[in-house]
């Protein structure tokens, strides 16, 4: 029975709302304990029910809601009653005012999806405003996802000010702060929240909005997990979803109608601090208002995904509607095939979110006739009974806090269920619930649960948590006596749309974090609360519980539309886990029915870093459709091979630096150096190599915030696969172990993505700016693919792209001023040498340091990256290998341009009887980029230093009259003993120019720019020669042409025309072995060598 104080508390005309609107400049905590403090029952028992038959309680639990026209069920009446006698010990654990905790309203929108749709109807709900916006969510992480609503905030701010009015925003999230063991809600001030891990937009930007912000969470374990959105006191949303991106498929639902009151009193509650600007609304209750989607009621079900497809909104692109049935017309078009398109790669390219772009699906065709729809119109229906069903934050470290009306509706919920329970969840491991489930299985009910493979697995294998899903699944089924009962619990792992199996969580690629309980078809409960243990005894959750069979079957409908999980995810009764049906394998990742003794201790651990897992994600998972890219790979492939070539035959320097470090060492099996005889094992290999591509600077480079060359990646690649494949003799191409097959197509693939990792990280993140040299991104990329094609697990690539942050890392000292030596022509080589070693130490068992980036005080970012993380302007893809410079002249990159500009302005003073004497001075402007690098003033000690000075290069083109040559720069050059040359170089300025640096920088422009001006000492001035793409740069049409003419030159030096040939032709040749070619290039092999 309801106890009498819990009855009166229902029927008071007090609430935390209407003390509020009485007066505004009370802070909400103080006023909820103000109102029931006093009710607080100790000793935390319900009132004995002896005598109270089943009417009259039911009775009394109707009389304690605001139902309007609706009459509640008798099953929603009993789960009620229940939550509702939680609040006799105390009537502050439901975080809302008792009287707004029964209501009705209606459902408009149902979202399910991933995360990016649900923001995408909070920002248009945002920018609809008119005068106030709550916001609450756990996290709150600057990515995407938060983009899509700061964007909205200063649309917000724009609209405001068109009306001359101002909008009341005030926000909630939990960040842990050390100062909330003393003060749980912290103010926070504008300095934090538009810091780079939040950015919400600061006061000047948004300057119609008065934003206020709060960071609340209760020591130790108080999380404040909610997350729930009120607008306009009209509208409430409640999500499963946090603000940050991820992987998730995620659940909204729109709520209009009085109901909307409740969590308005929530959010007041949950805000507890006094209000700068109290909420405009606080006197304007939803009761009584028109709810806003009452006209969208009247639209046909399923009306909203017809018409023609709209423009998706994105981050870059805002598309706000005037309506929801406008915003799911955008929304589910974008599932729509394109012209030709398989029916799975629209569901595809709409799951794979800013975190994991490169996952592919594998889901039939047929399984899209049921296709996917994200937004989902309510079919129309009348206001119908709800509740809040919530629970406060308990901090403790103990399970004492479990009378809430949360845990009473879950358990009220399942020990009243007659026919179905459909359970979705992350994790379910609250032991209270598990013995009712069984039971009510026992007795007939079908138990169908839909989990979350391997969720937070470390999580919950922490002591206290009792266990993972699999765990949980297995001791549920082994509880269970006969078959019959067996046959009633149907446990699934989540499957997504556009898959045939579940991909375990610690992956990132596909994941579910629904939180929704249907019983028998009619009641459910759906918001922010799992079925786990911090969800039941610790965080603060919202939840609401409603009374429509409706809509309880569009949930069910689309729930199961939307994935793929009853398709593909049962799980054995046998285990509990998940089985290929071919195989009979469990998934990459799981962990099993049984972790270990020490399985605790596994929960400790971290996931890796962002940055490394999608690294591994695009190694493993992106697949190479562009032909291209494998074009542009060929051409790659050709010219570093040249380049190794050209180094063998012109440079005694860098021959010295080739062999075993043992002479006359062989390696069985080993690999076959190209240019030479030597024989060597992957990790001398991959060195020796390195040295031939990059030690006349002749090798293909990329620009970005960072120089490289992406090519000396291709080292460590080939040594690695032509050792492979020797080893794997005689059938290189079914080697043991699951390393990809060793074919030129492998090879090519390999090269693409070395290229793609080092270019995404030369774009954006500055190495040199600190002081260390670009080559640490030849050790990333090289380490990264040579783990892939090792056959190394997703898990060893990590750990060995952890060991690449964590090794120590060249300083670019070697390349400044007077400290220019030639290590700047082996120092890749070196980079992947190390590539080689470390992949191999992983694969003898090495484990990683997961947090190498992120760890506080030694991870990379904080001891060698001045504290920040990296930035990245796109995913990964192949844009690299298409777009890099290929050098056609022996000059460092930023000088081409220049040279090219001299050699112009060359031929103009011929012209007109003039020569270098008659020169003034020559002004370069020239991008920042080369100002940094190659701008030097001085003497000039050695080769290295003169190919890496942009007044050499210049003045060598000017007196010599054409492009400079690898031996222009040694020092019995008679150029590096010019006089002349020396004193030009003082007359050459460089002036680093903006708009050339701006263009340099620009993905789409990509220019590498240098602009020559020629004074001479009468006062004439040549006339300024802009070179912005020179020959080598793929927007430059002469440059196909040079970089052949290239290629066949610097083989020339080694190879007779017949053999060239050969070599081309096999280049082509996708299922050649690698080793194959690499016998063309080792010249013990080749009979006609030149050498």
């Amino acid at each position: 029975m309801i106890p009498e104080r819990v009855y009166q508390l229902c029927h008071s005309s007090k609430t935390v709302s209407s003390a509020l609107a009485q007066d505004p400049n009370q802070a909400p905590t103080k006023v909820f304990h103000k109102l029931y403090n006093d009710h607080h029952d100790e000793e935390g028992k319900p009132e004995p029910e002896n005598g109270v038959n089943s009417h009259d309680r039911l009775q009394k639990a109707l009389e304690c809601g605001n139902w309007g026209p609706t009459k509640p069920t008798t099953l929603f009446l009993q789960v009620y009653h229940d939550a509702l006698c939680t609040l006799e010990k105390n009537p502050m654990a439901g975080v809302v005012s008792p009287p707004f905790m029964g209501g009705h309203g209606i459902l408009p929108l149902t979202i399910v999806a991933p995360l990016p749709d649900l923001c995408r109807h909070m920002a248009n709900c945002i920018a609809r405003a008119e005068t106030e916006v709550f916001l609450g969510t756990n996290f709150w992480i600057h990515s995407d996802a938060s983009t899509l609503v700061t964007n909205a905030f200063r649309e917000l701010s724009k609209r405001a000010g068109e009306r001359g009015t101002k909008v009341v925003v005030k926000m909630i999230y939990d960040r842990g702060d050390p100062r909330q063991a003393y003060d749980n809600r912290l103010d926070v001030p504008e300095k934090k929240y538009t810091s780079d891990k939040v950015q919400l937009p600061p006061a000047d930007e948004v300057p119609n909005i008065d934003l206020q912000v709060v960071n609340y969470h209760r020591p130790l374990f108080g999380t404040f997990h909610a997350k729930f959105m009120v607008i306009d006191r009209r509208i409430a949303l409640l999500q499963s979803s946090n603000v940050q991106d991820n992987d998730n498929l995620e659940m909204m639902v729109r709520l209009e109608g009085p109901i909307v009151d409740a969590f308005y009193d929530t959010a007041l509650i949950s805000w507890g601090k006094h209000f700068n600007t109290p909420f405009p609304m606080l006197s304007s209750p939803a009761a009584g208002a028109p709810p806003p989607s009452l006209s969208m009621m009247d639209v046909s079900h399923g009306q909203e995904a017809q018409g023609l497809s709209l423009p998706e909104h994105t981050t870059t692109d805002q598309h706000y509607d005037s309506d929801i049935k406008d915003e799911a017309q955008r929304v589910n078009g974008t599932l729509k095939p394109r012209p030709g398109e398989p029916k799975t790669s629209p569901v595809t390219r709409h799951l794979n979110t800013t975190t994991q772009p490169n996952t592919t699906g594998d889901a039939p065709n047929s399984d899209q006739d049921i296709p996917m729809t994200p937004y989902t119109i309510s079919p129309p229906h009348e206001t119908f009974p709800m509740a809040l069903v919530n629970r406060e934050p308990w901090g403790a470290p103990n399970h004492s806090s479990i009378y809430t009306p949360q845990n009473a509706a879950f358990l009220s919920a399942i020990q009243n269920a007659e026919h179905s329970i459909f359970i979705q969840t992350p994790n379910m491991n609250a032991e209270p619930l598990l013995e009712p489930l069984l039971e009510a299985v026992r007795r007939g009910v079908v138990v169908t649960c839909y989990l979350c493979l391997g969720y937070n697995d470390a999580g919950q294998l922490l002591p206290f948590q009792n266990g993972t899903n699999e765990m949980i699944s297995n001791r549920l089924y082994s509880s269970l006596e006969t078959q019959e009962e067996r046959s009633r619990l149907r446990i699934y792992n989540y499957v997504a749309k556009d898959q045939t199996k579940p991909i375990h969580n610690k992956f990132k690629r596909r994941s579910c974090h629904i939180k929704l309980m249907i019983i028998d078809g009619k009641v459910a409960i759906q918001g922010n609360g799992n079925l786990d243990t911090q969800s039941f005894y610790h965080s603060q959750e919202i939840n609401i519980l409603i009374d429509s069979p409706l809509i309880c079957r569009s949930w069910l409908e689309t729930i199961n539309r939307n994935q793929n999980t009853m398709l593909y995810g049962a799980v054995s009764p046998k285990d509990g886990c998940w089985h290929d049906t071919v195989t009979g394998e469990v998934p990459e990742g799981s962990i099993g029915v049984n972790p270990g003794r020490f399985s605790w201790a596994k929960g400790m651990s971290h996931p890796y870093d962002p940055p490394i897992k999608a690294i591994t994600d695009y190694l493993y998972h992106y697949n190479i459709t562009d032909s291209s890219a494998y074009t542009a790979a060929r051409t790659a492939l050709l010219d570093t091979l040249s380049c190794a070539i050209e180094t063998a035959s012109k440079s005694p320097e860098a021959r010295n630096l080739l062999g075993p470090c043992v002479p006359g060492t062989v390696v069985p099996n080993g690999f076959k150096l190209p240019a030479t005889r030597y024989q060597l094992d992957p990790v001398k290999g991959a060195f020796d190599l390195g040295v031939l591509i990059r030690y006349l600077d002749h090798n293909d480079a990329l620009g970005g915030a960072e120089w490289g060359h992406p090519s000396d990646n291709l080292a460590a690649i080939l040594s690695t696969t032509d050792w492979l494949c020797r080893s794997s003799n005689p059938t290189p191409n079914n080697h043991p172990g699951p390393s990809p097959p060793l074919t030129i197509r492998t090879l090519l693939e390999a090269l693409i993505k070395a290229y793609e990792i080092q270019g995404c990280y030369q774009m954006r993140n500055a190495f040199n700016a600190l002081g260390t040299d670009h080559v640490i991104l030849v050790k990333l990329a090289s380490a990264a693919v040579v783990s892939w094609l090792l056959g190394l697990t997703e898990a060893q690539t990590m750990a060995t792209i952890s060991h690449v942050w964590m090794d120590g890392h060249p300083s670019r000292i070697y390349r400044t001023e007077e400290n220019t030596i030639s290590r700047k022509g082996w120092a890749a080589g070196d980079a992947g040498m190390r590539a080689v070693h470390l992949a191999l130490v992983v694969r003898a068992g090495q484990d990683g340091v997961p947090g190498v980036l992120g760890s506080v005080p030694w991870g990379f970012y904080r001891r060698c990256f001045g504290g920040d993380a990296f930035e990245f302007p796109r995913a990964f893809g192949t844009w690299t290998v298409r777009n890099v410079v290929v050098k056609v002249m022996p000059v460092e990159g930023h000088g081409i341009a220049a040279v090219e500009g001299m050699l112009v302005q060359r031929e103009r003073l011929v012209s007109m009887g003039l020569g270098a004497g008659d020169v003034e001075r020559i002004e370069v402007r020239t991008t920042r980029a080369a100002d940094l690098i190659i701008n030097k003033r001085g003497p000039l000690y050695n080769a290295a230093d003169r190919d890496h000075c942009i007044q050499y290069v210049v003045a060598l083109a000017l007196l010599k009259g054409e492009a400079p040559e690898a031996r222009d720069y040694l020092d019995e050059s008679c150029w590096a003993r010019s006089e002349e040359l020396a004193a030009m170089r003082e007359r050459i300025i460089v002036v680093a120019d903006d708009r050339l640096t701006a263009d340099y920088l620009d993905l789409e422009k990509k220019s590498i720019g240098s602009a020559l001006t020629v004074y001479f000492r009468d006062g004439t001035i040549l006339p300024e020669v802009l070179v912005e793409y020179p020959i080598g740069h793929v927007k430059n049409p002469r440059s196909a042409a040079a970089v052949r003419d290239k290629i066949m030159r610097n083989m020339r030096l080694i190879f007779s025309e017949a053999h060239i040939a050969r070599i081309l032709a096999a280049v082509e040749n996708d299922d050649m072995n690698i080793s194959e070619l690499v016998d063309m290039f080792w010249l013990q092999t080749s009979t006609e060598s030149r050498l």
